[in-house]
C-alpha cells in the first residue's frame, strides 16, 4: 500500500492585505519524497531529486531563489526516509483511488488578439500522479514550462494548475486532457472564444483557495513562523 504523510502549513494575518507561503512536503514509502512551496496558492518551487536541484516558477525572479533552499529539501527528505515509520496514518486520509474533477477556463478578460492564459483546474484525485495534455484545433501543444507540481488538499486528495499562454483567435479551439488511474479512460475539456459557460471558474478557484486557506489554518503545522511587516501589508512564512 502507499502511504503518505503531507504536512500543509497555513498562515494568516489581518491587514490591508495578506499573504500566505506555504511549504508541503510529503512522505511516501512507495517513492522519493515530495517537496514544495507555495506563495497565494501559486507554486513556488518544487524538489528534483533526481537532478539534485529544485525547479522555480518562471516567473520568479532570480534574485528571490535561495541558494541554501535545496539544503533544506534534502533535509526533509532525510527526515522523511528516518521517521516517517514513526507516524501513525491518518484515518481521516483518504487511500482509495479517486478520479479527478476538472474545468477549463481563462485567467483575464479574453479579448481577441491580446495575450492570455488557460488555465485547467484538476482537483480531488489521488494518488497523486496524473498526466496533461494540452492541444489547439486537436493538434498537440508542447508545454514550454516544466513547472506543474500536484499539491495536497486537507483529506489527501491532489490538485494541479496546468496553465497554457495562448492569443484568442476567432474559431480557435483549445483542449485539456486528462488521464489517471482511476478514470476508465482520459477525459478531455474543450474551450473555445465563444463557449460562455467556462467564465466561473475562476470563482470556483477562489472558492476552493479559500476552503482550503481556513481548513489549513485548523489541519496545518507550523514549523517555523516569520512576519514581514512593509507598510500596512504582511507577509507570514511557515
Amino acid at each position: 500500500n502507499n502511504t503518505s504523510v503531507c504536512i500543509l502549513c497555513v498562515c494568516g494575518c489581518v491587514g490591508a492585505c495578506v499573504h500566505t507561503l506555504c511549504h508541503i512536503y510529503g512522505c511516501f514509502d512507495s517513492s522519493d519524497t515530495q517537496i514544495c512551496a507555495a506563495f497565494d496558492g501559486d507554486e513556488i518551487y518544487y524538489a528534483d531529486f533526481k537532478k539534485d536541484l529544485l525547479i522555480w516558477e518562471s516567473k520568479i525572479p532570480t534574485s528571490f531563489r535561495s541558494p541554501d533552499a535545496y539544503k533544506y529539501a534534502v533535509l526533509y527528505r532525510s527526515m522523511c526516509k528516518n521517521d516517517m515509520y514513526r507516524w501513525k496514518p491518518d484515518k481521516s486520509v483518504i487511500k482509495k483511488k479517486e478520479p479527478p474533477e476538472f474545468i477549463i477556463y481563462p485567467r483575464d478578460e479574453v479579448i481577441t488578439g491580446e495575450d492570455n492564459t488557460l488555465i485547467c483546474f484538476i482537483n480531488h484525485f489521488f494518488p497523486p500522479l496524473i498526466n496533461i495534455k494540452w492541444t489547439k484545433n486537436d493538434v498537440e501543444v508542447t508545454m514550454e514550462d516544466p513547472f506543474i507540481k500536484t499539491l495536497s488538499n486537507p483529506d489527501g486528495t491532489a490538485y494541479v494548475l496546468s496553465y497554457l499562454n495562448f492569443v484568442p483567435e476567432k474559431g480557435d479551439i483549445y483542449s485539456c486532457t486528462v488521464e489517471h488511474e482511476a478514470m476508465d479512460e482520459p477525459q478531455t475539456k474543450f474551450w473555445s472564444e465563444n463557449k460562455e459557460e467556462i467564465s466561473n471558474g475562476p470563482a470556483v478557484v477562489c472558492g476552493f483557495g479559500l476552503s482550503l486557506g481556513f481548513l489549513g489554518v485548523f489541519l496545518g503545522t507550523c514549523f517555523f513562523v516569520k512576519v514581514v511587516r512593509s507598510g500596512n501589508c504582511c507577509v507570514r512564512t511557515c
